[in-house]
């Protein structure tokens, strides 16, 4: 049956808003997946609708994949974690990884800035050798690795601290030499290396992400990451939609139902118009665009500047 939540039951929030209930704070704004295959089933299953006879589990289907391609793409910004660094100065990717959006460091005012990924460095595999250079395997005959290559040792290497901080006086104007590698010549920089922030190399056979040495122990970093929404896939009620995309969810689940079933299939066609284009509406709400905000920005575009 369909559910209808009343905004202001206090039983609906956590105990850490005084509620007696499980939800998080600001549950309201998204819905679970077990209401969204309950009401699908409600508006779109029986006589005299689109599709007659479905089993639920078969919906739910559909529901999920519908959720994980919507992570992807439309509503992915949901995953933000802060990370404290260790020592190693290497981040474990979380559980649900699929992607990355960005990474950024917080700095002692509390702004993020970015992180790029390094364009210089990749990760890599250290073979484990002998004193002879061969190679060493195991007694089931695979080749071993070290735990971590020489590459990615130098990278993160306390003996670069000395040139990084060469680096930001360089960007901030304090040209002592005109051969500074870091960024390229001086009149002929690489865009792409102007920058102080640090860099990190990702390494997704390991799932791990390696910070250089711009980075110390205790600082903080934020990662925000694509995941497919269906981490807790187990219990549905904690697999949540915005509400914002629940439409587009609904027609994305009609038109999978729909395009395999031979009595539906002629309507499949409209049924993959609607879904497109109610996943692009979902896509212009979820995007949170604001005129004023916007318009604070454009003003600055509007300054004069004497020469």
């Amino acid at each position: 049956m369909a559910i209808s939540r009343k905004p202001l039951d206090v039983d609906n929030y956590s105990a850490l808003d005084g509620g007696t209930g499980l939800s998080i704070p600001g549950y309201y704004r998204r819905t679970n997946l077990n209401d969204i295959i309950n009401n699908f089933i409600v508006g779109y299953i029986g006589d005299g609708k689109v599709l007659t006879k479905v089993p639920r589990y078969e919906v739910a289907f559909w529901a999920q994949r519908a959720v994980q391609e919507f992570s992807y793409d439309v509503f992915h910004s949901e995953k933000s974690i802060e990370i404290e660094i260790s020592s190693t100065k290497t981040i474990s990717l979380p559980s649900d990884y699929v992607n990355y959006v960005r990474l950024e460091y917080t700095d002692s005012d509390g702004i993020m800035r970015p992180i790029p990924l390094s364009s210089t460095t990749r990760a890599n595999k250290a073979v484990a050798q002998d004193q002879d250079y061969k190679y060493i395997y195991d007694q089931e005959g695979n080749m071993t690795f070290e735990e971590k290559s020489e590459t990615l040792d130098k990278y993160q290497s306390a003996e670069k601290i000395f040139d990084v901080e060469r680096t930001k006086d360089y960007y901030n104007g304090y040209f002592d030499t005109d051969d500074f590698q870091y960024y390229g010549q001086r009149y002929g920089l690489t865009p792409e290396l102007q920058n102080i922030n640090g860099s990190f190399v990702l390494d997704l056979e390991a799932g791990k992400i390696y910070l250089d040495a711009a980075f110390q122990e205790n600082n903080f970093i934020t990662l925000t990451y694509i995941s497919d929404g269906l981490g807790d896939n187990g219990n549905f009620d904690n697999v949540l939609v915005p509400k914002l995309a629940e439409d587009a969810v609904y027609a994305s689940i009609l038109y999978n139902l729909s395009k395999v079933r031979s009595a539906a299939a002629g309507a499949s066609g409209l049924y993959k118009k609607e879904a497109s284009a109610k996943m692009r509406n979902a896509k212009i709400r979820l995007s949170n665009m604001k005129v004023s905000e916007m318009t604070k920005v454009l003003r600055n575009k509007a300054k004069w500047i004497k020469h």
